[in-house]
């Protein structure tokens, strides 16, 4: 199961597989109401869940704070990535100006050298949109039982189709037993983004100063 979602005041459009909210930044009041729906509907109305949904939903909550704090434009979240695959995840996106290290490389039009040299612990790949950045953190840790277990971290750098700027989209995802598959699975969502708004054109791409 899959469904396109519009994020970002409609400007941009990716697939998402399983069953993920989009939480509205906007309106705290707003944002809370929708988590509290989302947690309810995922984990279940019995009252032996209520603490379980009391904990997802305030560590949602506190994540969507810090998130708006941020500048973070866009918020998706999941509690059954997969269907039938209930890990949590989480999905934001941001705007954020090229790094200095890329201005040489801009300035010459080599988009994919910009993005290696802004970001050299990172992998750059073709996608639909063109050259993407792939970031990669992994933490490992133990559930109670023993078992070992990894939270996965990507970021991913998108020039936007004028090379104005870049979407950053931050991926989170705890407790998984390995990473490949989460981690080509999110390859394939970055794939599926859309960017709806037309490229803008009055003036060449720039590197930020002092990033």
């Amino acid at each position: 199961m899959t469904r396109a979602v519009g994020f970002h005041e409609g400007r941009m459009r990716i697939v998402l597989p399983g069953t993920w909210g989009n939480v509205p930044l906007a309106d705290p009041e707003a944002a809370a109401a929708y988590v509290r729906r989302l947690v309810r509907r995922q984990v279940g109305p019995a009252d032996r869940l209520a603490r379980a949904r009391r904990e997802a939903t305030q560590e949602i909550l506190d994540n969507v704070t810090a998130a708006r704090a941020a500048g973070v434009h866009t918020y998706l979240t999941s509690l059954e990535l997969l269907p039938g695959v209930p890990f949590p995840a989480a999905l934001l996106a941001i705007d954020e100006e090229w790094p200095t290290a890329a201005a040489d490389a801009l300035a010459a039009g080599d988009v994919e050298a910009a993005l290696r040299a802004a970001y050299p612990d990172g992998e750059v790949a073709e996608q639909r949109t063109g050259p993407v950045a792939r970031v990669v953190e992994m933490t490992r840790g133990t559930t109670p039982d023993g078992d070992e277990v990894l939270t996965m971290r990507l970021e991913y750098h998108v020039p936007y189709p004028d090379r104005s700027r870049l979407l950053l989209a931050r991926v989170n995802v705890p407790g998984i037993p390995s990473a490949e598959p989460f981690a080509t699975l999110f390859d394939e969502i970055m794939d599926s983004l859309t960017f709806m708004e037309p490229a803008r054109t009055a003036e060449p791409a720039t590197a930020a100063d002092g990033s």
